[in-house]
């Protein structure tokens, strides 16, 4: 289920806790957000990009071992070459020194068939041991095409005939030079048709460790096989400090590391991991282990056992999603790779972490950002920023860290409970948090002055239309680099070719067309229908300015008697059937999307036939499109450094940072959004999109089409919002309506009377 119902996505996750609403709104008037209180010691760091060889495409299996970095590359495709191989390189830890194994050869010449037209060898795993013989697990498939099938024709590739198959794990020496070879093929065997090697670690003892999707195999230094066991998903085997090899699983509790016996060919002794160790990684003589999550890294105790912080990524200048190899170097300081994506490609670089006293750091003045669920766009940005100022420093709190598996807005809660404390952050990232509350209360400052005054920025170098839909009271509270629109859209043809539509007029054409049975996709039930519409919606029902509740209006009555003719259940396992099957036989005639993205327009468009026209949502003014920003950014009005602030928050304005990410969605810059549309009006780079096992091929943009979508951009007049207390108070009415216990007069008064009396006393 691919795409379903994207409001019905979006309005799921974009929950918020009415605990974080009342309080905050009540201690909004204290403190100075000067809350930041130094740790004693950081980690610096001192990145060491390295390069490729020339001719290498991509590298996999980083590993860094006995002061040596190694690593599997491939070289750039070559369409006439017969086969893909990989080649092993070494390089000293600073970076130098990079050689290719001199005497490693991933397949002889000589095993490939000569009926072989085709084929490569890939390699799974890569682990150096104590006496510095590198075992690498290989995967080999060479075959060629029957006669009277296209060999490059994709529907001929399940017809290929396969002359030679492998799975073994080879031990070389530290020149590449085969010293023995396992043939795995037998387990594979056992496994079925799927079968990866997701882990690989030789003990001591020279016992060789191989983790697949569900079992852990065990094999002596000879290569016989000892035993296996079952695991669940087994992507981490590492070798504690007291020689044993552990497996990172789950027990009644959470994760676990299980010791595996090998004499006793069982596992072992079990060790309780905290609740936030998402990676497992070696330790050295004073840790066990060491384990990191998103906000940083621990160590446990050989001795006691106790965990013990040991960094935080940001604090450090890194981001923590691609870092591997966590080594503690004999001089104290912590070696690791990293691997960074950007617009000109893959980053591969070493980075040294040096314990340092914070008293010791040149001086700068701490701001502090407060999230809810830190995305990694995000992490980028400030790891950027505090490597290049040096004047100002960002610390940032991620307060979903602090939620639990019984209660995941816990965060929201604390991060409530430190403002009413005083301790109000210099920055939010709000696009989780209740905006319009904020603003009505006055915890946010304007940030138009700002652009204004900026040299380098104009409000005309953004979409006008799109920063206005987001102002109250002509003023702009936030900043956002990209967006999305929710709207409705169709074949003109048959849902009619103007824009917008009512909610009597959206009902009347749904009852036009009985044969659509799924009229607007799958999923939707009565209460997850009248939660999407409301949410979207929510300007239209709630002023927090003026205080008012608009819940009595005809088109609320309309969407709730619309809403009552769906099922109270979905049946996903027995009802499912592809969107694009939906729309191209005709039960589906509106889709519902967050458009973020031309191929949105183009996959729409030729799915339902080669035109179509955005309606939007249902509203009584028929302007029913409403925007998603992601990772929005505000400056609170306790900031202490609203310039310092500010010198962060523009960096998501800039040209070339929307450039580099304009994949995130629909950028905020006119200049960036025009080269996106110029681009997708270029014949021939439309291309093809996979859907559900469909191929939807894709057109080039036309000038009607271009008009199309920047005339729904600039009719935005409303944000997607989410409110749990009034949610809750209209889930709780309508239920009584939709089970028949309450009349829909009945329930529109309550509802109308409930919500003015809260958004009063919020407002």
């Amino acid at each position: 289920m691919k795409k379903v119902v994207n409001f019905v996505y979006y309005m799921m996750v974009a929950t918020l806790s009415t605990l974080i609403v009342m309080l905050l709104l009540v201690g909004c008037d204290s403190g100075t957000g000067d809350d930041f209180e130094p740790p004693e010691f950081v980690y610096l760091t001192d990145v060491m990009p390295f390069s490729l060889p020339d001719g290498i495409e991509w590298i996999t299996n980083i590993t860094i071992a006995n002061d040596s970095v190694y690593f599997a590359a491939f070289a750039e495709y070559d369409e006439d070459a017969p086969y893909h191989t990989f080649t092993i390189y070494s390089m000293d830890i600073d970076g130098s020194n990079i050689k290719e194994l001199p005497n490693f050869t991933s397949v002889e010449e000589a095993e490939i068939p000569d009926t072989a037209e085709g084929g490569s060898v890939q390699v799974y795993r890569l682990f150096v041991d104590k006496d510095d013989n590198i075992w690498v697990v290989e995967r080999g498939e060479f075959f060629y095409t029957p006669e009277g099938l296209d060999k490059d024709d994709w529907e001929s590739w399940n017809q290929r005939v396969i002359v030679m198959e492998f799975s073994r794990v080879r031990k070389l020496d530290a020149t590449g030079a085969e010293l023995m070879s396992i043939d795995i093929g037998n387990i594979q065997k056992d496994r079925g048709d799927w079968f990866y090697v997701s882990a690989l670690v030789v003990d001591e003892l020279g016992n060789v460790f191989i983790g697949d999707d569900s079992s852990i195999h065990v094999l002596s230094g000879e290569g016989s096989l000892l035993f296996s066991l079952d695991a669940d998903w087994v992507d981490t085997l590492i070798i504690l400090n007291d020689g044993s090899v552990a497996h990172m699983g789950w027990g009644n509790k959470g994760r676990t590391l299980n010791k595996i016996d090998v004499s006793g060919k069982k596992f072992g002794e079990t060790i309780d991991l905290p609740n936030n160790a998402n990676y497992v990684h070696p330790g050295n003589d004073e840790y066990a282990f060491l384990y990191s999550d998103n906000i940083g890294l621990y160590g446990i105790e050989a001795e006691s056992g106790e965990s013990v912080f040991l960094l935080n990524w940001l604090d450090s200048d890194m981001e923590s999603d691609n870092l591997e190899n966590i080594t503690f170097l004999e001089d104290g300081r912590i070696l690791l790779s990293n691997q960074k994506w950007n617009s000109d490609g893959t980053a591969y670089e070493l980075i040294f972490l040096t314990k340092t006293a914070y008293s010791d750091l040149p001086e700068r003045i701490n701001l502090t950002l407060a999230a809810f669920h830190l995305d990694r766009n995000i992490r980028s940005a400030v790891v950027q920023f505090n490597r290049e100022s040096q004047t100002h420093r960002i610390h940032v709190t991620d307060y979903a860290e602090f939620n639990t598996d019984d209660d995941w807005q816990a965060g929201l809660t604390r991060l409530s409970a430190e403002i009413i404390a005083g301790n109000v952050p210099d920055i939010l990232e709000i696009s989780n948090l209740p905006y319009n509350q904020y603003v009505a209360k006055g915890l946010l400052i304007d940030l138009y002055p700002l652009i204004d005054s900026d040299p380098e920025l104009n409000r005309s170098d953004f979409l006008e239309s799109v920063l206005r839909s987001v102002e109250v009271n002509g003023g702009l509270y936030k900043i956002f680099p990209n967006f999305s629109v929710t709207t409705m859209l169709g074949n003109p043809e048959i849902i009619g070719d103007y824009p917008g539509w009512t909610m009597d007029e959206f009902v009347a054409i749904l009852a036009a067309n009985p044969n659509a049975d799924f009229p607007l996709g799958q999923g939707l039930t009565k209460i997850t229908l009248l939660q999407a519409l409301f949410m979207f919606g929510m300007d239209s029902y709630v002023d927090w300015n003026e205080g008012k509740a608009y819940f009595d209006s005809n088109e609320f009555i309309a969407l709730l008697e619309y809403a009552n003719t769906l099922p109270d259940e979905f049946d996903w396992d027995n009802n499912y059937v592809q969107e694009p099957e939906l729309i191209s036989s005709g039960r589906q005639i509106v889709a519902a999307t967050g458009f973020n993205s031309f191929h949105d327009y183009q996959m729409y468009r030729a799915l339902f036939g080669g035109n179509i026209v955005f309606k939007g949502l249902p509203a009584g003014d028929r302007n029913g499109y409403s925007l998603m920003s992601y990772s929005s950014f505000a400056i609170t009005s306790k900031c202490r450094d609203v310039d310092g602030a500010w010198a962060f928050l523009r960096t998501y304005l800039d040209e070339k940072w929307q450039k580099e990410n304009s994949w995130l969605g629909i950028p905020v810059n006119k200049n960036v959004f025009e080269e996106m549309i110029k681009d997708a009006m270029k014949e021939g780079n439309a291309g093809s999109v996979g859907w559900d096992g469909f191929t939807i091929e894709l057109e080039a943009l036309k000038q009607e089409d271009v008009d199309k979508i920047t005339n729904m951009i600039n009719s935005v007049s409303s944000t997607v919002g989410q409110d749990d207390a009034i949610w809750n108070i209209i889930s709780e009415s309508a239920a009584n309506y939709f089970n028949g216990q309450a009349s829909i007069q009945d329930t529109v008064r309550i509802i109308q009377n409930r919500a003015t009396t809260y958004i009063s006393e919020q407002s």
